[in-house]
């Protein structure tokens, strides 16, 4: 995928599902959604076993392929990760109006994701990827950085409490949609 221009995510009610919108600046649409038992998933265990990479970090050695998991540096780097998300969410504008894409490489209903990984991407150290895998087969890949990923948990986390799924979160506020740009 060519650079990313803008991250939309909403609750559809009649889907019981979180719709994630990403276009690219070729101006792409990529569509993915997200179900409660996923959603559930990335908000617990998928996002403490990468708080690591989600630290702004000084040096490429600690976001390297070797660096420990979060679950293996303790409660101290989810701690830490946390206040960075609730930091870049602050000077995040969530309000700003969704451009679609024109093309829908993915399809224009788009595809429900089965999986989410998160791996090195082959650019380098401190460089990696999230892989949208969708239950069709279909497969999703972004470069990421650790302000891209704690925006990320941030738009999920505020979409997840509007949908009133009951999933517990750190965001401290409640939106119906929230795009980034």
């Amino acid at each position: 995928m060519s650079g990313l221009a803008q991250f939309d995510a909403s609750y559809n009610p009649e889907e019981d599902r979180i719709l994630i919108r990403i276009t690219n600046t070729e101006a792409d649409e990529f569509r993915l959604w997200l179900t409660r038992r996923l959603s559930a998933s990335l908000l617990a265990d998928f996002k403490v076993n990468i708080s690591v990479y989600r630290l702004q970090s000084d040096s490429a050695e600690k976001e390297s392929e070797s660096a420990p998991r979060a679950s293996e540096m303790g409660a101290a780097t989810l701690m830490r990760a946390d206040m960075q998300q609730e930091e870049y969410a602050a000077k995040q504008d969530f309000e700003q109006k969704f451009i679609p894409g024109e093309r829908f490489p993915l399809g224009e209903q788009g595809v429900v994701v089965d999986k989410i990984d998160f791996q090195a991407d082959g650019k380098g150290p401190g460089n990696h990827a999230l892989n949208f895998i969708g239950t069709n087969g279909q497969q999703l890949s972004i470069g990421v950085t650790p302000q891209f990923l704690n925006t990320f948990f941030e738009v999920i986390e505020r979409v997840s409490q509007q949908a009133e799924w009951g999933l517990i979160t750190t965001s401290s506020s409640m939106a119906r949609s929230a795009t980034l740009q």
